[in-house]
């Protein structure tokens, strides 16, 4: 079941899309949009390479939740996950994608870079990056999430890591290995290795098995505490003036053009977003997006998620 879709990133491509196209940029300005266009391109597409794959095996299944594209905030740290597969048994797989053209390598001692037309560069360690992830995950889920409970004990996930890469990348690993890499595979590799962690279940697992419908309720928890990343305003970020040189920023794009506008995250029809329906208590914008996905369910009003679970059990 796919709890949670990718976010657009439409408004960010159309922007950079018609600064290239403006006569008076640098060749140094035009070279970096560039650069920035190509690494949003490759990045949706790695991303939806995994995606096909996570959503065509477990996406119809009531057994698996999935959620794409989760930004997760505890006080002041940022969880960006890609893609998080969890099933009944609270095994939870926290998923970075990461589409390299060319070769990854990975020397003895767990570093990373990258190949390509005979240039090597270094680059972040996905699996450090992805240990992050998970320690903000864990820290939200014993501080935010009602973790399901069986005889008043609540149940503790399991959290495992995978590094999802592009199926037509070469990954070069060390002979010599100082840490466990079997967690880099393929996109094309998805489920032999979800299997591989699930077929080597004991009691212990099988005994905190939910059902379907809390699993639902765990993954509608956490979409709830999606919180999308602030727009960006490239004309700032590049510097990009008027021609007066009065350090005015151009930003007409970011703030003019409304077809842009369309872009943004969706709000609820006829319906004050501030307060939630039901307590008044101040809504997150994962809560609104939940109450307009469902507003049949909701007659088009919008209410927070301790509200949302009182109109599922009345």
């Amino acid at each position: 079941m796919i709890i949670k879709e990718v976010d657009s990133k439409k408004r960010d491509l159309d922007i950079l899309t018609q600064l290239l196209r403006r006569p008076d940029l640098s060749d140094a300005n035009r070279c970096q949009i560039r650069e920035r266009l190509n690494r949003l391109y490759s990045g949706i597409k790695g991303e939806a390479e995994s995606a096909f794959q996570l959503n065509f095996y477990f996406g119809q299944s009531h057994d698996w939740i999935i959620l794409h594209d989760l930004r997760l905030v505890d006080r002041r740290q940022v969880a960006q996950i890609d893609h998080l597969l969890i099933n009944r048994c609270l095994q939870i797989f926290v998923c970075e994608s990461k589409r390299v053209a060319g070769s990854m390598i990975i020397n003895e001692f767990g570093e990373f870079s990258h190949l390509y037309q005979g240039q090597i560069k270094g680059m972040p360690s996905p699996l450090q990056q992805n240990k992050r992830h998970i320690t903000i995950l864990k820290n939200i889920l014993k501080t935010q999430i009602n973790l399901p409970k069986r005889m008043g004990i609540k149940l503790q996930p399991s959290i495992y890591s995978l590094i999802l890469v592009a199926n037509e990348a070469n990954i070069q690993r060390p002979k010599n290995r100082l840490t466990d890499l079997s967690c880099i595979i393929k996109n094309e590799q998805i489920k032999t290795a979800i299997a591989s962690y699930t077929n080597k279940f004991n009691l212990l697992p099988l005994m905190k098995k939910i059902s379907a419908a809390t699993l639902q309720d765990f993954g509608e928890q956490l979409c709830n505490l999606h919180r999308p990343a602030p727009l960006r305003d490239w004309y700032k970020y590049f510097g990009i003036y008027s021609p007066d040189n009065n350090g005015n920023v151009i930003n007409d794009i970011v703030h003019n053009d409304n077809t842009h506008n369309n872009h943004q995250l969706p709000q609820p029809d006829s319906v004050a977003v501030e307060a939630c329906s039901g307590c008044n208590k101040p809504l997150s914008l994962a809560e609104i997006q939940y109450c307009q996905k469902y507003k049949q369910k909701f007659t088009t009003k919008a209410y927070c998620y301790q509200c949302q679970r009182k109109m599922k059990t009345s």
